[in-house]
């Protein structure tokens, strides 16, 4: 074997790179698998390389990271002679390897042989951080201008002195006000897709499986992180964790590396935004510890939203809708006074987060109701 690619990141990136090596036309790691069985382990060889029987001669084999979740243990155990027994594969191409498998791949081969390949996530500059700031200012995110600035100050700084451990941002305060939503908006900012780590059922057995690890087959934040498309990371409603499994960010807050059973993961570059309803940083530090606490790097809070900027909400929200609409139906809508009797009730909606699904439900019945009339 003279060429092995281990890339580290989406699939996204690692399609691309893919493409970029001109390996479009590749033998799947299951198809080897299918070879393995068929030629070493029905012959009972199992590693003697002086069998007799014929080697196939392979230009490519392409390994993705969610074909480890498509395998047995022992496939991820016997690594080494599926790859090595039974064909000669000239380049060999493995997305996120697990430990086990990378310790496997550089016990066999020289270093001359690996080239690790890591997806170049986007690093803003300083001063594309303050056009961010401009942008939030009259983007979506409507309100909330004390906890953009508090973010952007937050992201200034690791893009002004790069450091080797993530920065870590924990938003506070009632429910649907914003917080998610800016945390979508930066992620987009940084050209990628929010990775979003739900935290909210984190009181289970399975849920010390997802953080720390189990069989390959099942979901893991390793796993997750691994495959992120940016650097920000939202680990959402973190005050909902059961307080057993906040020591697992000991590790990562301060050296910038989370590790469970099956995989290790370079996180120190990484934004992580933790959204809680804390109403203090007093409860932030008595719920989480002071271990915890002292390792987040701005507590950012978000207020309850005024009655302009939630009727500023609702006429966006319904400038979203109707734009999607025929212009017939559009002016039926406007017509209707819809939008009129919203912000008549607007003291109704202190919380904004299920607003969209609301107004768009009472559009289409409106629709629909003078669609049946002209019948």
């Amino acid at each position: 074997m003279a060429n092995i690619q281990l890339f580290y990141g989406p699939s996204n990136g690692f399609h691309s790179f893919i493409q970029e090596m001109q390996a479009g036309d590749y033998v799947p790691f299951m198809e080897l698998i299918r070879l393995y069985n068929e030629k070493v382990r029905a012959n009972d060889v199992m590693g003697n390389a002086d069998a007799n029987f014929q080697i196939d001669e392979i230009d490519n084999v392409v390994i993705f990271a969610d074909d480890f979740a498509s395998v047995t243990d022992h496939v991820i155990s016997n690594f080494s002679n599926i790859v090595l027994l039974g064909h000669n594969i000239e380049n060999l191409y493995i997305q996120n390897p697990p430990k086990r498998v990378e310790y496997s791949i550089r016990s066999h081969f020289g270093s001359d042989e690996i080239y690790d390949q890591h997806f170049q996530y986007f690093t803003p500059t300083p001063d594309e951080i303050t056009d961010l700031y401009k942008t939030l200012n009259t983007g979506r995110v409507i309100g909330q201008n004390r906890a953009k600035k508090e973010s952007c100050v937050g992201l200034f700084k690791a893009a002004y002195s790069p450091q080797t451990h993530p920065t870590v941002l924990m938003y506070y305060g009632p429910s649907g006000v914003g917080k998610t939503e800016l945390a979508k908006s930066i992620s987009e900012f940084y050209k990628g897709k929010l990775t979003r780590i739900q935290f909210s059922m984190m009181q289970t057995e399975e849920a010390y499986k997802y953080v720390f690890g189990d069989t390959h087959a099942r979901p893991s934040m390793a796993r997750d992180l691994l495959a992120r498309q940016s650097n920000i990371i939202l680990i959402d409603e973190f005050d909902k964790a059961s307080p057993g499994l906040y020591n697992v960010f000991y590790q990562m807050f301060d050296e910038g590396v989370f590790e469970d059973i099956n995989y290790r993961v370079d996180v120190s570059h990484c934004i992580f935004i933790l959204t809680s309803n804390f109403y203090d940083e007093k409860s932030i530090a008595a719920t989480v510890g002071l271990p915890i606490y002292s390792r987040i790097d701005k507590k950012i809070e978000f207020r309850d939203l005024s009655t302009s900027e939630i009727e500023s909400i609702i006429k966006q929200t319904f400038s979203k809708v109707i734009s999607t609409l025929k212009l017939q139906d559009r002016q039926l809508v406007e017509d209707s006074l819809l939008q009129d009797r919203y912000i008549e009730h607007l003291d109704t909606f202190s919380n904004v987060r299920m607003l969209d699904k609301f107004i768009e439900n009472d559009i289409y019945e409106l629709l629909m109701e003078h669609a049946m009339q002209q019948k």
